[in-house]
């Protein structure tokens, strides 16, 4: 297995864009790297060309990009550890898409590979255990928001009518 550098947050996040593009079109382009990320043309250049230096990004100014099998396998682990938090987000937390899209996005360069891995092996866990008891833990966990949820809004409007009641009198 190839050993691969710590990346900063920024440069895992190029790494990922140029994946993605490459895996929808074939190639990536500085300038389709630069709107989806919404950072500027020489920040791009500069972060193609420190990807360069650690053999993980194929780049010449003007030329489509592309990604060395190491910087493809890094990238995939970008991308692993992405979807693994944002389904964890939405399938154990009831999390929606977008706002668990953007928490793993935040978080994917933080959380720690045994964090991961343990976030994916409770997912499997509860999907298993559902499957063989026909109870869903995560339904349940649902539920449970739901319930409080319901609570608090419950709480919020009976002190709102106390308080109410109290400025009458």
């Amino acid at each position: 297995m190839v050993k691969i550098d710590k990346l900063s947050a920024s440069l895992e996040d190029y790494l990922e864009a140029i994946y993605l593009f490459c895996k929808k079109t074939g190639k990536a382009r500085s300038k389709e790297i630069m709107n989806h990320l919404g950072v500027s043309g020489p920040s791009v250049t500069e972060a193609l060309q420190i990807l360069r230096e650690k053999g993980l990004a194929n780049y010449e100014p003007y030329e489509p990009i592309s990604l060395t099998p190491k910087g493809e396998m890094a990238a995939r682990d970008v991308l692993y550890r992405h979807e693994a938090l944002r389904d964890f987000f939405v399938g154990v937390l009831g999390i929606d898409e977008k706002t668990a899209d953007e928490g793993a996005c935040s978080m994917v360069h933080a959380a720690s590979p045994k964090i991961i891995e343990r976030m994916v092996k409770y997912t499997r866990f509860l999907e298993e255990q559902s499957g063989e008891k026909g109870i869903s833990g995560i339904d349940f966990f649902k539920d449970y928001i739901k319930s409080q949820d319901r609570q608090l809004l419950n709480s919020c409007g009976k002190q709102h009518s106390s308080d109410t009641h109290k400025k009458q009198s």
